[in-house]
């Protein structure tokens, strides 16, 4: 023991117990209510009192400079000027702790802030992160790699629950991947698709062929067909719904609608229909009684798909009603007004050689509505492809 902490073993080691099975997020916003009252009632509380005071309220305990709980993790720092630019936290520290909300407390003389700190929300890594790759994780973030304001969302805890639901759809590995190219300036991994001429015009059709699709007998039978063998496994769903991890619960009930893994590449499923026309499927889970921000497609990949004629793309969206013990499904094309109008672009994840990926932050709750009927603007969603290609 070393000042009353773990000397030897590696924090993925040490944090492991006080993981919890029923994690709750919005635990972090009793850490901004429980700080924000203590400083009010000390107002000479400097960063030691506020993390001492913290860690008997909630429990915590202490592994370095992170101090950890089965819902939440809270570094604290200091700062007297405007600038933040002190070390926060390695990047291998962070790794252990990712699946939870983590906190900056950032304690300044006269106000204490609060920042998301997750990798989804770094920039880059600054400090001896030279030789930083995604199979060796080195350096550490300061607190000026930390985004103020992810694509449009301030990042306070105003919008904790969206920034955390935002940051449960990505991997570490996928951040980590972003992270190696934006800290070393080297080649992304990905590949931008670059369109011909033909294959442009044929992008611009999509729309079209998109509604003349899910109007064919052929395309609303699939969809029934869809509808009943999700209805056939739904006990397996609802026994799934318990998984916390949100990547590892939506991968597995992915297989069970499939039949195996992912084997085709941009869409979960495909199915074929007369004319020579193609169905394209990505199945999103979503369980009904909690908030979500599902990542939807990488951009490139979504042109790509869609440069071949006669191809559509659509959702399948799987809702778990676990209070109900229920199981409902639509498939909905990307194309539909509701889909389109609730898909953002993330241009945080543009890479060098990507145009990013889009993410589903508005309400796509409305699709399971009895009374919904997917609705497909054709010049308006070649005005979005529009966008997307001119990247």
């Amino acid at each position: 023991m070393v000042n009353g902490e773990i000397a030897e073993a590696p924090i993925s080691n040490w944090v492991t117990p006080w993981k919890a099975t029923g994690l709750d997020p919005m635990r972090a916003l009793q850490l901004v209510k429980f700080v924000n009252d203590y400083r009010a009632h000390h107002a000479a509380a400097d960063k030691a009192a506020i993390a001492a005071a913290v860690a008997r309220r909630f429990d915590l305990k202490r592994k370095r400079s992170l101090y950890i709980g089965p819902h939440f993790a809270v570094r604290f720092s200091t700062a007297a000027s405007g600038g933040f630019s002190n070390t926060v936290l390695s990047l291998s520290a962070l790794h252990a702790v990712d699946d939870i909300p983590v906190v900056v407390c950032l304690v300044r003389p006269d106000a204490v802030e609060f920042l998301l700190a997750n990798s989804t929300f770094l920039k880059k890594v600054s400090h001896s992160s030279h030789e930083l790759r995604v199979d060796n994780v080195r350096g550490s973030f300061n607190g000026s790699d930390i985004l103020r304001n992810y694509e449009g969302v301030h990042n306070g805890p105003e919008n904790f629950q969206q920034l955390f639901d935002t940051h449960q759809e990505f991997t570490w590995q996928q951040n980590l991947e972003r992270l190696v190219e934006a800290t070393n300036a080297i080649a992304g991994t990905g590949r931008r698709f670059a369109p011909t001429a033909g294959q442009r015009e044929t992008i611009l059709r999509a729309p079209a062929v998109a509604l003349h699709t899910s109007n064919t007998p052929q395309y609303l039978a699939f969809k029934r067909e869809l509808d009943a063998a999700i209805q056939e496994k739904a006990t397996a769903i609802l026994e799934l719904a318990a998984i916390e991890n949100v990547n590892l619960r939506g991968n597995q009930i992915e297989q069970i609608i499939t039949g195996g893994p992912n084997v085709h590449g941009f869409a979960d499923m495909r199915h074929d229909l007369p004319e020579g026309l193609e169905v394209q499927v990505e199945i999103k889970t979503k369980l009904l009684d909690r908030s979500s921000a599902p990542k939807a497609y990488n951009i490139d990949k979504l042109l790509e798909a869609l440069s071949t004629p006669g191809v559509s793309i659509a959702y399948c969206f799987v809702g778990v009603d676990v209070p109900r013990n229920r199981v409902i499904s639509r498939t909905v094309s990307i194309f539909d007004r509701t889909i389109l109008a609730a898909t953002r672009i993330q241009f945080h994840w543009a890479g060098r050689n990507s145009r990013g990926v889009t993410q589903l932050t508005g309400d796509v709750a409305k699709v399971f509505a009895p009374e919904f009927q997917e609705l497909i603007d054709v010049s308006t969603a070649q005005e979005f492809l529009e966008r997307l290609l001119n990247l």
